[in-house]
């Protein structure tokens, strides 16, 4: 008997899920918003640059100029000739780099003891740890003002930096806690088996995985710092010791004379961006992961 072979036209053809033509026009619709709301917000952003490359009398005229005729880049150099805003800038990168290793390593050890150690009272003072994130700020001023004041700490970056090197605040404490209990507990058991100390443990095994919530608390804590204005301006006089921020608002202050400013603020506000921008472009991929990842539990 001859064998029998099914033809083409005899073949059941594969079926293909085709997506809905409504299900085309939401996403169309969804991507068309997004663009729209991503120009809005984007869009101080665009006039700041802007207007710090036009001329004083292109940013004060009636009508309002989107381009510069002709890009003014000397506005840029003209800043630090009429202020000390390299220092300034300087002086924030001063108190970053202090601020971020001593809260990325005192918030982990204190997430670390939160999340894998029983102590007594465990509950209670992780409770009153997250009850301080109530208080406002301008309830400690006082005191804490009073204090540094008599230790003789004051136009000295330590009322600045000492908070960070001793815990480094409660929220990050309860981010990193969160995510080191998303890690299972089977890696740091297997760790003690081997020998580890509890320390080794959370050098060797926790802090590689707790790469993304440590990259989302450095980046948090840097934006906080090269913001902050209000402690800065309380706890420091002398000029030559303030931030970016604060120089920000001296160089507002300042009687004008001769020489309008408007346009040398914007120069020196964009270019008090640029790092933050730049930070957030190299580590928004940690920095999505780290905060998805901290309200998940394996």
């Amino acid at each position: 008997m001859a064998a029998t072979y099914d033809t083409p036209s005899t073949q059941l053809a594969p079926t293909v899920a085709r997506r809905p033509k409504h299900s085309n026009a939401g996403l169309i619709a969804t991507y068309i918003l997004l663009t729209i709301g991503g120009l809005i917000f984007a869009f101080p952003l665009f006039w700041t640059v802007s207007s710090s490359l036009q001329t004083w009398q292109e940013l004060r005229s009636f009508t309002p100029h989107f381009l510069p005729a002709v890009p003014q880049w000397g506005n840029y150099t003209r800043v630090l000739e009429v202020v000390p805003f390299a220092r300034w800038m300087a002086n924030s990168f001063l108190l970053v780099a202090i601020t971020i290793p001593g809260t990325v390593i005192t918030a982990s050890l204190t997430a670390y003891a939160f999340a894998r150690f029983d102590f007594f009272g465990k509950n209670v003072w992780f409770i009153l740890m997250l009850g301080t994130m109530m208080i406002p700020s301008q309830v400690t001023l006082i005191p804490q003002y009073i204090f540094f004041f008599k230790l003789k700490l004051m136009n000295t970056y330590i009322p600045l930096t000492i908070g960070a090197w001793l815990g480094g605040g409660a929220f990050f404490i309860f981010l990193l806690r969160q995510f080191i209990m998303s890690i299972p507990r089977d890696l740091d058991e297997a760790a003690v088996i081997d020998g580890a100390s509890p320390i080794k443990v959370l050098l060797s095994v926790l802090m590689p995985l707790m790469k993304p919530a440590l990259t989302t608390v450095a980046i948090l804590e840097f934006i906080a710092v090269w913001n902050e204005f209000f402690a800065p301006f309380i706890y420091l006089t002398r000029i030559e010791l303030f931030p970016a921020a604060v120089g920000m608002r001296v160089f507002q202050s300042m009687p004008e004379n001769t020489e309008p400013r408007e346009h040398l603020l914007m120069a020196a506000a964009a270019t008090m961006t640029v790092p933050v921008i730049l930070l957030f472009i190299v580590a928004q991929r940690y920095f999505i992961q780290g905060v998805v990842l901290s309200g998940l539990k394996i």
